[in-house]
Formats: C-alpha cells, sequence, structure tokens
C-alpha cells in the first residue's frame, strides 16, 4: 500500500467516517496503549525514555548480530520487536517501580496499537526519514521511466491479491465473493509495507536499479490503489447491511479522483521546485542548516499528505524524489546518516511489537493463517512478476520485483485495526468486520510475509546479473578508465580525484570499501565514478561515466589530479629512502619496545598463534624464507593465493627493503589473500659464506587491504621487542618453537 507505514490510524479512520457518511456505523477511535494518567509528566517522560533506550540498544545488537551473519539487519530488529514486545518478554513483571506489569505491558481490550503514543510517533519519525532517505537515493530519470511499468506492475499485484484474499475469505466464512469481511481480507492482502524492501535496497545499493525504481514506483500505485479499495469496501459496509446497491459511489468516486489528483500534483510540484528550493537552503552555506531544513520540509509534506487523505509516508518520498537531483541530495544523504540509524530501526522494533504471537496457539488459525501468508505472497509475485515480464525485465528482474512487493508489515496491522473497529450489520447484529478469527488470521499472515521477504529479497539480488533483456540505448555518455596494477594505488587516486571535484564545486555519495559506485553531481551536471577490478584481482580500475556535454571538465579535472600526484610523488621521492627507513633506524639507535594494548580486540595470542612458529626453515636466503612461511600458512588455511600473496609482499619490499643488519627481517604487507591480521615467526641459517649462515629471524606480517586492524601497531612492537633483547646471538640458537614464541607474547 505505501512504502513504510502506509495509512496512519487517523487518517485512515477519517477516510472511512468520510465514506460511510451518515447512513453507516461509526468505527471506534484508534486507542493507543496509556500508561497510568496520574502519574507525573516527568515520571511519564523518564517511562517513556526507559523504553527507547531498551529499543535502541535491541535495534542495534539485533541488527549487528544477523549482519554479522549475512542476514538483513532489518529482520533482526523485527524479530527482536515479536521478543521483547508486550506478548512475550515485554510483559513480564519487573522489579521497579512502575513497571509492575512489565516494561511493555498487554494492552487492555480496545486497544488497536498495543504501544504507547509516544513509542508509535517515533517509529513513524524513523518511517517518515526512512522513505525521505529513500526518495533521495532514487534515481529520478529512471523512476519516471518506469513508472508506466510501475502502474502496471502495481495493478497487476493489487487486482491478484485482492481475488486470492476474497477467495480465502469465502473458504473460511462460507460466504459470497461480495461479503463485506470477504471484500474486506482481499483489501488486507493487497496492503504492500516495502519499507523493508527499501531498506535492502538501500543496504545494497539497489535503489537506482531498474528493478529498484520500478519497486518503489509501484509500491506508490499500490497506496492510491489501497485507498480507494478501502473506500469502496467502506461505502459498500455504509449501503444497507450487504447490500452493494446503497453505495455512495459518487462520493467513492470523488475519493478515487482525489487521491490520484493529489499525489500527481504534489509529486510535480516537488519534482519543479526541487532546484528553487535547493539554491534556497545552500544560502545557508552550512551543512547540518541543509539538512535540517530538508527533513523539516519531508514531515511538512507528510503531514499535508496525511491531512489530504494520503499516507504520509508518500508524502516524505515525495519530498525526497523531488530533491534527489538536486547537488544538495548527498549532503542530506550525508548529515541525515546518523539520524536514520537511530530512528529506522527504532521503526523496525516497534513494527515488531505490534505483532500478536499468541495467536499461533489455536490451530485452525494458525493453519488459515498460514494459508493466507502463502497465498498473499503468491499473489504479489506472480501478480507483479506477469506485467514485468511484458516491460524488459527477465526472469531475474522480474523476480526481483515480485519479491520486492511481498511485506505487509505494518500496513496490514493498521488496516486490520480499521475492520476490527468497524461495524457491520449481521444477523441482526452490529459485529465488527475483523472479529478476533480474522485477526488472528492477519497477524500470521503479516508475520509470514514480512519475516519471509527480507532473507528472499537478498538471495535474488545477490544471484547478481543484469534484471532487464537490453540496456537502455545511450547515445550520449563517454566513459573513460583508468587501471593499475595497485589497489592501494588506485584507492589513494579516487581519494584526491574526490577531493579535486569537491573544490570545483561538487557534491558526492558516500565513499567506502563497501560501495563502489561514487555519484557527483552540481547543478544539472551529473556523473558517476566506479570502482571495479577484474576476477583474479590483478587489476584495479575507476571508470568515469558522463554526458557528452560534461565529458571535458570531468577528463580534465581526472587528468590535473594525476599531474598533482606525480608533482607530490617526485618531491617524496627525494626523501624515500629516509622515510621509510624506520626499521633501519631503530636497528642503528635501538629504541623503547613499542607496547601492544593488552585490551586490542585483536590480542597477540590470536595474531601469532602456536603452530605459527616455525624455528627450522629450510630457506637458503631471505626470499626462500618469505616463500616457505607463506607456503605454510596457505596450507593451515590463513593464505588463499599464495603467489598473490608472495607478490603482494614483494611490491612492499621493493619500496623499502625490512631487512636489517642485525640479521633481522619484518616482511609485511596488505594484502586480499587474508581475511584476518596473521603473524609467523621463522628462523631459517644460510649457506656457508652467506651473511646469514649464523642464523637469521623473520617476522612475516600479513594483513587484509580492507578493515581496521591494529597491523603497523603489531609490526612495530615485534620490532621493538627483537631490537631491544640484549642477546640476539643466544635467540637465534633457541630450538623450541614455544620458548621462542614467549618471548613476543
Amino acid at each position: 500500500m505505501s512504502p513504510a507505514m502506509g495509512h496512519c490510524a487517523p487518517c485512515a479512520l477519517a477516510l472511512a467516517h468520510f465514506t460511510m457518511g451518515k447512513a453507516g456505523h461509526q468505527p471506534k477511535k484508534f486507542w493507543f496503549l496509556r500508561m497510568d494518567e496520574s502519574l507525573s509528566v516527568s515520571t511519564h517522560s523518564a517511562y517513556t525514555l526507559i523504553q527507547v533506550g531498551v529499543i535502541v540498544f535491541a535495534a542495534q545488537f539485533a541488527g549487528h548480530f544477523f549482519k554479522k551473519h549475512k542476514i538483513p539487519s532489518v529482520l533482526g530488529e523485527l524479530l527482536l520487536g515479536i521478543i521483547i514486545g508486550p506478548y512475550l518478554l515485554g510483559s513480564i513483571p519487573l522489579p521497579l517501580p512502575g513497571f509492575a506489569n512489565g516494561l511493555f505491558p498487554v494492552p487492555k481490550p480496545g486497544c488497536a496499537v498495543p504501544v504507547s503514543g509516544e513509542l508509535y510517533f517515533l517509529s513513524t519519525l524513523g518511517a517518515i526519514l526512512l522513505l525521505f532517505m529513500s526518495g533521495l537515493e532514487t534515481d529520478l530519470k529512471m523512476f519516471l521511466k518506469y513508472s508506466l511499468g510501475g502502474t502496471f506492475i502495481g495493478i497487476g499485484g493489487v487486482v491478484l491479491s485482492f481475488v486470492f484474499g476474497d477467495l480465502l475469505g469465502m473458504l473460511l466464512l462460507h460466504a459470497q465473493f461480495s461479503d463485506p469481511r470477504c471484500l474486506f481480507l482481499g483489501i488486507l492482502c493487497t496492503a504492500t509495507s516495502v519499507g523493508i524492501t527499501a531498506r535492502i535496497l538501500s543496504e545494497r545499493h539497489s535503489m537506482e536499479t531498474p528493478e529498484g525504481s520500478s519497486i518503489m514506483a509501484a509500491a506508490v500505485i499500490d497506496d492510491v490503489l489501497g485507498i480507494i479499495g478501502l473506500a469502496v469496501v467502506i461505502g459498500i459496509i455504509s449501503g444497507s447491511g450487504n447490500d452493494a446497491l446503497g453505495v455512495d459511489w459518487r462520493k467513492i468516486a470523488f475519493i478515487s479522483g482525489k487521491s490520484i489528483l493529489i499525489w500527481l500534483a504534489f509529486t510535480l510540484l516537488c519534482i519543479a521546485g526541487a532546484r528553487s528550493f535547493s539554491r534556497m537552503l545552500k544560502s545557508f552555506n552550512n551543512p547540518s542548516s541543509i539538512a535540517m531544513l530538508g527533513i523539516g520540509a519531508a514531515m511538512l509534506l507528510a503531514g499535508v499528505f496525511e491531512q489530504c487523505g494520503l499516507a504520509m509516508i508518500i508524502g516524505a518520498y515525495c519530498a525526497g524524489l523531488g530533491l534527489c537531483r538536486t547537488d544538495i541530495s548527498y549532503v542530506l544523504q550525508e548529515r541525515l546518516r546518523e539520524i536514520y540509524a537511530f530512528l529506522v530501526p527504532v521503526f523496525f522494533v516497534v513494527m515488531g511489537m505490534l505483532v500478536d504471537i499468541r495467536v499461533l496457539a489455536d490451530r485452525q488459525i494458525l493453519y488459515f493463517g498460514l494459508l493466507y501468508g502463502a497465498l498473499a505472497m503468491l499473489a504479489k509475485v506472480i501478480g507483479c512478476m506477469l506485467p514485468s515480464l511484458f516491460m524488459n525485465f527477465n526472469l531475474v528482474g522480474a523476480l526481483r520485483i515480485g519479491i520486492g512487493m511481498i511485506p505487509r508489515g505494518e500496513v496490514a496491522l493498521i488496516i486490520a485495526g480499521i475492520g476490527a473497529t468497524t461495524m457491520m450489520r449481521l444477523d441482526g447484529k452490529d459485529v465488527p468486520i475483523v472479529d478476533s478469527r480474522l485477526l488472528g488470521i492477519t497477524l500470521i499472515m503479516t508475520l509470514v510475509t514480512t519475516l519471509a521477504a527480507p532473507p528472499l529479497l537478498s538471495l535474488v539480488l545477490a544471484m547478481g546479473g543484469k534484471g532487464v533483456r537490453r540496456e537502455s540505448a545511450s547515445t550520449n555518455t563517454s566513459r573513460f578508465p583508468w587501471s593499475s596494477k595497485s589497489q592501494t594505488v588506485r584507492n589513494f587516486l579516487a581519494r584526491e580525484v574526490i577531493e579535486n571535484y569537491v573544490l570545483e564545486g561538487y557534491s558526492h555519495s558516500d565513499f567506502s570499501h563497501d560501495n563502489t559506485v561514487i555519484q557527483f553531481r552540481k547543478d544539472s551536471s551529473s556523473f558517476t565514478m566506479s570502482l571495479e577490478n577484474d576476477r583474479d584481482h590483478s587489476i584495479y580500475s575507476i571508470i568515469l561515466e558522463c554526458q557528452d556535454r560534461d565529458a571535458y571538465v570531468v577528463k580534465a579535472i581526472f587528468a590535473e589530479t594525476i599531474a598533482e600526484i606525480h608533482q607530490v610523488f617526485d618531491k617524496i621521492r627525494r626523501n624515500l629512502n629516509n622515510d621509510c627507513g624506520i626499521f633501519h633506524k631503530m636497528s642503528a639507535k635501538g629504541g623503547p619496545v613499542v607496547p601492544y594494548l593488552a585490551d586490542n580486540e585483536c590480542p597477540l595470542e590470536e595474531i601469532l598463534p602456536e603452530n605459527c612458529v616455525l624455528t627450522d626453515l629450510q630457506a637458503r636466503n631471505f626470499d626462500e624464507a618469505i616463500n616457505e612461511m607463506v607456503l605454510y600458512l596457505h596450507r593451515l588455511g590463513y593464505v588463499k593465493n599464495r603467489v598473490m600473496c608472495i607478490n603482494d609482499i614483494q611490491i612492499r619490499e621493493r619500496i623499502s627493503s625490512t631487512v636489517l643488519e642485525k640479521g633481522l627481517a619484518f616482511p609485511h604487507a596488505r594484502s586480499t589473500q587474508v581475511t584476518r591480521l596473521i603473524s609467523a615467526v621463522g628462523l631459517f641459517h644460510g649457506q656457508d659464506g652467506d651473511s646469514s649462515a649464523r642464523g637469521q629471524i623473520v617476522i612475516l606480517t600479513l594483513c587484509p587491504k580492507e578493515g581496521a586492524f591494529p597491523y603497523i601497531q603489531y609490526v612495530a612492537h615485534m620490532a621493538s621487542v627483537l631490537l631491544a633483547y640484549p642477546d640476539l646471538d643466544a635467540l637465534r640458537e633457541i630450538e623450541g618453537p614455544q620458548i621462542l614464541r614467549s618471548i613476543f607474547v
């Protein structure tokens, strides 16, 4: 229905009230769980702060744990919400004042939302920020290109989902297709909450792909169609009993037309006025002010949409979509990232709290709920895949779109809450459209679709490959590649190039080791810089892609950066030996032992394992010793490709040799062939007449290319220990590996 929260309760109830008119039964108020109103404001605030603090800790720990195990963090946040929510651990009494009923107590009958209004509002802010950021990350050109396809995709998913849901209602209730309860189950099945999908697409940098753009466009269509469908069903209820002839179709047509017009009008207004608004924000010349005003605009537009009868989250998405082509979009993304990391996980934890898992105890409800969930998933996948296959998407791309539209999330819960508080006439009695049994089935369907979507979408996104049959023809773009055999050189150049583009007035997206595509924008000019490597990780490239009109400027800045680096390196080379000979200086003067932090995340015992001390190397010289030690680490599983690893060490040795006059050597390098900081100590004797005949001690250290490791700190520690050792000749005669290792660890 909407890309994240869908209809907040007040909006949906206002819509229900408007469509029912005087003839309909008035729905109850949408109550939130409230704490003891006799408490003081400060005490009530303290309770809320404790609740929020627990949610924040739970969200961060769950997200980190799941992400560490290659599982979408949003799934962990949802599960933690269920676990600590009012229907499981949250209702356990605590020996603390004010928490006799638990940290998140079970709501009293009549509470449609089982959390306090404060928590629900905070989660709503998270949903607004999530969709605002999703809009900023969307490629507007691609969004407009796929908006027509998204319309058909959204219609296909809504129609098939409605039919499947209604047919299930007929099977369960033994009722007719037009029975309001069956119709409501159909509407519940159409609801799509792609806040989860947007989170996964954003984490995998897939928001700007054809599939991502189509999902977001289809989600907006889903929201509009969902509003219309809800209005129609409640309009039917406002007639006489189950008689659809009493429906006020004029009002329904008015609501439908108004929803579509408001959505289109505000979307076009945001796009047309984005550059003027961007210039106004840039006049503050303060990135923090720009970010705060940007999110303020999103909140204002979200509130306007809610008052107009549309979901507030769609307003936030429209605000982000309008600003996505401006050069402040990256400033907004960067400055709001920390707030995003705080609020968005709170939203998903609170969403998990809405699920009453106790309904699983009833087998009949469980079976029908699982069937409802399976049908809901199947309907979205088939209903969205089929139109996609006729719109240049291949089977993989269509499958990604279909799975991306699966999650119902809190949207279905809120619609179910409306059904539970909206009365209908049945057998002469006023009964809720969604009774306790139907509500339990709806909760199970929501749980199934919400928990199944993240791993399924991550799986199809990890399959790789293009999702379209034919790439769009591009006749006005230029592509400039630059390559190096060193990843370090490539990354260093990339950082310098980015800095020079910034000096020229360009803003850019985040540059990190897990983001290989950096986007640049300045007014109407934009281009991308991609960091790529071949399959063997032997060639590392920078690829610039831009429009022909910007090609000269983009390439000129890149060339100027290379020229500046050449000048700097010429100056460095003059003093290269002095700058890189730190171990030689320590050898000549001695030096204090560099302490290694005992509480470091990588303790010495793990860096230098017991089986990595070799006192009987067969090598005859330094190079052979390195080869023998790398081969040994390869056999232990610490090194993946020993040839490439040795090459990385040799590149480092060509910069400055780590062999010292005292018969000590400290070869070290960063390499893609190791996944952790690992070291080995070796002792070998050279041939007779060789300078190393008396024995040479080699400390080999290997560190991953990316990641935070105390790499140089460890090398310095090992060097300082050896150079400060009182009797190196005696050290060379040690035969026991454990004795030699005890000197360092």
